[in-house]
């Protein structure tokens, strides 16, 4: 499938073509269980995701603007298990991310992105060659080797390359899942742009009334796999949603989040879209993801931290039903 992103504070678009091919091993196999066990040990080194990343190059979008793509190639295999979904997907796409800023220094804006839906490849694929000591590195990682393994390590000794994916040598990146108080936001590929507002400090000496007369509960519906990253490896903060009015027609919902180990707003970051909210304090290790019944309006979103009390408080106007 076809990633398009965007470079990180431009508008320039950058696609990623994610292929497969027999000539790059598999990871070794594990569950969506297993990987959330991982993230929370704090098991850098437990799970790899070998990949083969072309060099950028230029092409031209549906609109004949300029852009760039890559071309990113994994096992069959394990792209048959990902295609469909679920927190593996999630998680790779986070890697691929990684692995373009990290060989090519290129840095994409996680928050604005979609896969593709009618469009599986931008431009052609770029071939290039899987070598043989980057096949044997990954399978000499795996924990417990099977008689196929070992019998693939033998065949290694051939001096040809393993399986070819075209005719440019380019030695496979073998991604590591990052440190747990760094693993990357999981994103929902249907909520493709939100807004990022920025977070005021408020010195005021007075605390944000949780208890106020004009505003009552609304419920939350959250997205499973963001639950489970940020169950994995964040600290979920406590939080209240309310509505104002009480009665009638919603015309704006007022959220309030704990944040006690922050000391300022530059902690925060603070992700609005039309119907989700995404809240972050990465170096605290604070994550949460929640969805609401309303239409938010955007540009008209305003936060307030207040130091003193350690509560983030945001007004988000909504829009008539």
């Amino acid at each position: 499938f076809c990633i398009k992103a965007f470079k990180k504070d431009t508008e320039e678009k950058f696609f990623i073509n994610l292929c497969q091919t027999d000539g790059i091993p598999p990871p070794r196999d594990i569950t969506e269980d297993e990987l959330i066990r991982i993230l929370n040990d704090g098991e850098p080194n437990a799970f790899r995701i070998p990949m083969s990343i072309t060099q950028p190059r230029p092409t031209l979008d549906k609109s004949n603007q300029g852009c760039q793509v890559c071309d990113i190639a994994i096992n069959t295999k394990f792209y048959d298990k990902i295609e469909s979904g679920g927190l593996l997907r999630e998680f790779l796409i986070s890697v691929l991310f990684d692995g373009v800023e990290n060989k090519y220094n290129v840095v994409l804006d996680e928050t604005n992105f979609r896969i593709l839906k009618n469009k599986k490849v931008m431009d052609k694929l770029i071939p290039h060659n899987i070598q043989n000591r980057d096949v044997k590195q990954v399978i000499e990682s795996y924990p417990h080797q099977s008689a196929e393994d070992r019998a693939l390590l033998s065949e290694l000794d051939n001096p040809q390359p393993l399986g070819s994916v075209g005719q440019q040598a380019r030695k496979p990146l073998i991604e590591e899942i990052g440190d747990a108080g760094t693993v990357k936001t999981v994103k929902n590929e249907t909520n493709s742009s939100r807004t990022t507002t920025p977070v005021q400090i408020n010195n005021a000496e007075a605390g944000i009334s949780s208890s106020s007369g004009s505003a009552t509960a609304v419920p939350y519906v959250p997205d499973p796999t963001k639950v489970a990253i940020s169950q994995a490896a964040m600290k979920k903060p406590e939080s209240k949603l309310f509505r104002e009015p009480p009665a009638g027609k919603a015309k704006r919902l007022i959220g309030e989040f704990l944040l006690p180990e922050c000391v300022s707003s530059s902690e925060i970051t603070l992700d609005v879209g039309e119907d989700r909210i995404l809240l972050e304090a990465r170096k605290k290790g604070y994550l949460l993801d929640v969805f609401v019944d309303y239409r938010i309006d955007e540009s008209k979103v305003e936060a307030h931290f207040d130091a003193t009390t350690k509560i983030l408080q945001v007004s988000m106007p909504v829009f008539a039903a």
